[in-house]
C-alpha cells in the first residue's frame, strides 16, 4: 500500500523553504515549557532543536497527512505561554491573563493549521480534533477554577493555551478551509468549462458528419432511383433499386434525427462545408481585418478551415488591427496550419473569456488525430495545428 508519493522537485524547494522560515523563529525563542522556566542555555538549545527537527518531521507529512503535521506543531507550540498576543483581567482570577500564546512555534502553529484547512479532503477528524483539544481544556480550566479554593495559575494557564489554540489553531484551520473550498469550485467550474466548449466542437463535428454524410446517402437515393427506371432493368433487379432507394432514404432521415439529438439550441450557425482556406480569408479581409495568406490557398478540408476560421475570430476579438498571417502547409505527413497575429491577446498569452474557442480548436484537432499549440510568439500569438488529410480533401 502506498503511503506517500514521491513529491516533485518544485515541491521539494518549496518544503525546504518553508521549513528554512519556520526554523528561524524556532531557533531563536525556542518554545520552552512553562515548568522549565527560567530555562538554562543548554535547555533552550535543546529545546531549540528539538523544534526544528519537529518542524521537518511536519513538513515532511504536511501534503500527504495535513492533520498530523497541524496537531505535532500544535501541541509542542501550546506549552509555552510566556509571552502573548494580549493581557486580559477575567473573572475569578487574580493578575492579568495572557491571551494567544507566542513562542517560536507560533508561526508555524499558524501556517500548518492552514495548510491542513487548505489541503484536507474530509473536515471532520480536524473538527473532532479541536473539538477534543478545547472540550478537555475547557473542563480542566472549570475544574480548577471551581471549588472552595480555586488554582488560579493552573486555571489561568488553561486560559491562555485554549486561547492559543482558537486564536494559531481553529482560525487558521477555517480560513484554509474556506480558501480549499474556493479552489476547489473554481477548479470545478474550469473543468465544466472544459467539457461545454469539447462538448460544443462535438456537436459541431457531428453537424458536418451529417452534411457530409446526408449529401452521400442522397447521391446513392438518387443513383438508385436513376437504376429503378432504366428500361431494360429486370423486374428484380429493379425491385432491388427500389428497395436500396428507400433504405438510402430511411437511413438519412434516421441520421438527422440522431444529430439532432447532440444539437445545442443556441449552436452557432457552421460556415458551408464545401468553403475553403482563401474564402475565408476573403470573407476576413472584407470585413476589415489584414490577413495574408500563405501555402496551399485552395485546400478544402473541414479541420484547416475550422482552425483558420477560428483563430481568425480570436485575432478579431482579442488583438483588434493587428496584421494576422496564415500559412496553411500540405504534404505526405498531413496539413499543418498556423496562425500568427502580431499582437500578444492578454497578458501570459491568455486570452479574455475563457479560451473556449482554443479549447474547442484543441479538442477538433485531437479527434482528428493530430497535435494543437498555441501560446505567445515573439510580441504576438500563434496557433500551430498538424493533422492527417481528411478523405476528399482537395
Amino acid at each position: 500500500m502506498r503511503w506517500m508519493r514521491r513529491p516533485g522537485r518544485r515541491e521539494v524547494r518549496r518544503d525546504l523553504l518553508l521549513w528554512a522560515l519556520l526554523c528561524l523563529p524556532a531557533f531563536l525563542a525556542p518554545a520552552v515549557p512553562l515548568w522549565w522556566e527560567p530555562a538554562t542555555g543548554q535547555v533552550a538549545l535543546l529545546v531549540a532543536a528539538a523544534g526544528v527537527i519537529a518542524l521537518g518531521a511536519a513538513v515532511l507529512v504536511s501534503r500527504e497527512a495535513p492533520l498530523a503535521a497541524m496537531l505535532l506543531v500544535l501541541v509542542l507550540g501550546s506549552w509555552n505561554v510566556a509571552e502573548g498576543l494580549a493581557t486580559a483581567q477575567l473573572w475569578r482570577l487574580d493578575g492579568m491573563t495572557k491571551l494567544g500564546p507566542l513562542n517560536g512555534l507560533t508561526l508555524g502553529t499558524v501556517v500548518f493549521s492552514y495548510l491542513a484547512g487548505r489541503r484536507a479532503a474530509d473536515p471532520r477528524p480536524a473538527t473532532l480534533a479541536f473539538a477534543v483539544i478545547l472540550g478537555t481544556g475547557t473542563a480542566l480550566a472549570l475544574v480548577s477554577s471551581s471549588g472552595p479554593r480555586p488554582d488560579a495559575a493552573t486555571t489561568r494557564f488553561w486560559v491562555t493555551v485554549l486561547s492559543g489554540v482558537l486564536l494559531s489553531g481553529l482560525l487558521p484551520w477555517l480560513i484554509g478551509r474556506l480558501v480549499g473550498q474556493r479552489a476547489g469550485q473554481r477548479a470545478r467550474e474550469q473543468r465544466l468549462v472544459v467539457a461545454q466548449a469539447q462538448l460544443r466542437e462535438r456537436n459541431r463535428i457531428a453537424q458536418d458528419m451529417h452534411d457530409s454524410l446526408g449529401h452521400d446517402l442522397a447521391l446513392i437515393a438518387l443513383r438508385a432511383a436513376a437504376l429503378e427506371m432504366a428500361p431494360d432493368l429486370a423486374e428484380r433487379h429493379r425491385k432491388a433499386a427500389g428497395e436500396l432507394r428507400e433504405a438510402a432514404a430511411g437511413t438519412t432521415e434516421r441520421l438527422r434525427r440522431v444529430i439532432g439529438v447532440l444539437r445545442e439550441d443556441d449552436r452557432a450557425p457552421l460556415a458551408p462545408p464545401e468553403e475553403s482556406v482563401a474564402e475565408i480569408v476573403d470573407r476576413a479581409r472584407e470585413s476589415g481585418l489584414r490577413v495574408e495568406l500563405r501555402g496551399q490557398e485552395s485546400l478544402r478540408d473541414r479541420t484547416a478551415c475550422r482552425v483558420v476560421q477560428e483563430s481568425l475570430t480570436n485575432a478579431t476579438k482579442h488583438a483588434p488591427g493587428s496584421a494576422v498571417t496564415v500559412e496553411v502547409l500540405r504534404d505526405a505527413g498531413g496539413i499543418t496550419v498556423t496562425v500568427t497575429n502580431q499582437a500578444a491577446q492578454t497578458p501570459a498569452g491568455r486570452p479574455r473569456g475563457g479560451g473556449l474557442g482554443l479549447i474547442g480548436l484543441r479538442e477538433r484537432v485531437r479527434l482528428a488525430g493530430g497535435t494543437f499549440e498555441s501560446g505567445p510568439n515573439g510580441g504576438g500569438f500563434q496557433v500551430v495545428a498538424r493533422f492527417p488529410c481528411e478523405d476528399g480533401a482537395t
